[in-house]
């Protein structure tokens, strides 16, 4: 009877054995699999990161060559920037934007700014280009560092 017991025995402890190496295997592979989730991720949020610093670069540049409105380029760069996992030196170099960006975020833009009749889009014209003036300094001192921050 003492043999059966230990062969019993060794049965249970093979199997537990081939159980506790399946289980091992399991644990290797999601560790693995979440290994290589979390290296995917990091990829596609570094990509992100250069398509955004792409997107400002541009922007920038037309901002030196004065094609596009100041306005619209704080706009675009405050929100780019924003997505970007900036510190605080790098994020105090596109505080002119935010500012710029939030003094103007009252004027209607795209279809809102069609409604409007040529009078009320001549006064808000003025008015947004009263806004740029005051601004000006900050945002081409701005420009200036973004610029150097990015090349």
């Amino acid at each position: 009877m003492d043999k059966y017991i230990q062969i019993i025995m060794l049965f249970i402890v093979i199997g537990l054995g081939l159980y506790a190496t399946k289980v091992c295997r399991q644990l290797w592979r999601q560790k693995k699999s979440a290994q290589q989730t979390q290296a995917a991720l990091k990829q596609q949020r570094n990509e992100s990161r250069l398509e955004h610093q792409q997107s400002i670069a541009v922007l920038i540049r037309c901002l030196l060559q004065k094609q596009v409105p100041v306005t619209e380029a704080a706009i675009r760069i405050s929100g780019l920037a924003k997505m970007l996992d900036l510190d605080e030196d790098e994020r105090k170099q596109y505080q002119a934007f935010d500012d710029l960006a939030f003094a103007a975020s009252h004027i209607p833009i795209l279809t809102d700014w069609k409604r409007l009749s040529s009078k009320e889009r001549y006064k808000l014209t003025l008015e947004r280009e009263t806004i740029e003036s005051q601004f000006k300094e900050r945002i081409q001192d701005a420009v200036i560092a973004v610029d150097k921050m990015l090349n």
